[in-house]
């Protein structure tokens, strides 16, 4: 069982990819996270993962290795992905029948003629990527498995390429990056998101402030506000959970685990470990046990 608290000393916000699943390996590779998560989930810590994943992956990837940490089906531990196109919690009956208690938001969906394009032209881009068929409301190509990541973005950029010019022909206005195009519309309505081992193409009302608010409303529903928040990223794009959660007038501090990608100016704190040898999960990893510590001591700590 879980301690029930109904203003825990901490939320955590954590990106997927990264922080807590490795880049390379895509699993849950350094086991204190698991452990660390459990403890502090056991402590009435909410948890929420905040990922482009599907629930698939969270389900298949970062769900065993907290159950075999000994996570408790009560704990507070909520899944949001597809940056916010969806959601559920995990728990060994989410496991047993995935997807059983999945919600999506049909109005945060890709359309289906750029869906079933994107997958006629997946077998093109073959040799560095493959189709994801777990994603629910948008579509994304992820990198093999040990491909060289310049040959990959190569390939990706081609790849993104061929979408943004298909979105040009069907008059629909999309985002890639810093260019824009309304292609004859009013307005943009999807985005293309390049990351370092795969590409979304996503409607563009997700993103990571999307799931910072439904986090907030998921929590809320059980009677949880936590007293602060922490949230942890490896991309640029991991800030807008920060962002939102600042706007909204929340105590947060942000822990970037790539700082090398360079750091966003931000009036509220961002962090980095001090040793700068750490990254992506191994960064994620030495956030989370600080932060457990500080949970163990019911004091929120302000740097390492």
């Amino acid at each position: 069982m879980t301690s029930q608290l109904r203003e825990p000393l901490y939320g955590l916000l954590l990106d997927v990819d990264g922080p807590i699943a490795s880049p390379v390996t895509r699993t849950v590779a350094i086991p204190s996270i698991a452990t660390d998560l459990v403890a502090m989930a056991r402590a009435g810590v909410p948890i929420v993962f905040n990922t482009g994943r599907s629930d698939d992956f969270v389900a298949a990837t970062v769900m065993p290795a907290l159950l075999d940490a000994g996570l408790p089906d009560d704990a507070p531990v909520i899944a949001v992905c597809e940056k916010g196109a969806t959601w559920f919690t995990p728990t060994r009956a989410h496991l047993r029948n995935a997807g059983v208690d999945l919600r999506v938001d049909d109005a945060l969906r890709v359309p289906t003629g750029l869906v079933e394009y994107c997958r006629s032209i997946a077998p093109d881009f073959d040799d560095a990527m493959f189709f994801d068929d777990t994603k629910k409301a948008m579509v994304s190509l992820e990198a093999h498995h040990g491909i060289d990541l310049d040959v990959y973005r190569e390939r990706q950029h081609a790849f993104d390429q061929r979408v943004w010019d298909y979105l040009a022909e069907q008059e629909i206005g999309v985002v890639w990056g810093e260019r824009e195009a309304l292609n004859g519309s009013e307005d943009i309505a999807v985005r293309i998101d390049p990351t370092i081992i795969s590409t979304d193409i996503e409607h563009a009302g997700v993103g990571k402030n999307v799931g910072a608010d439904k986090a907030i409303e998921l929590l809320a529903a059980r009677g949880i506000t936590p007293r602060e928040w922490r949230t942890l990223g490896d991309s640029r794009s991991d800030y807008a959970m920060a962002d939102r959660l600042h706007e909204r007038g929340f105590v947060v501090r942000h822990g970037d685990v790539r700082p090398a990608d360079g750091l966003l100016d931000r009036t509220y704190p961002v962090e980095v470990t001090p040793d700068p040898a750490l990254t992506n999960d191994a960064a994620g990893a030495a956030f989370l046990t600080r932060w457990r510590a500080d949970v163990k001591r019911g004091e929120a700590s302000a740097a390492f």
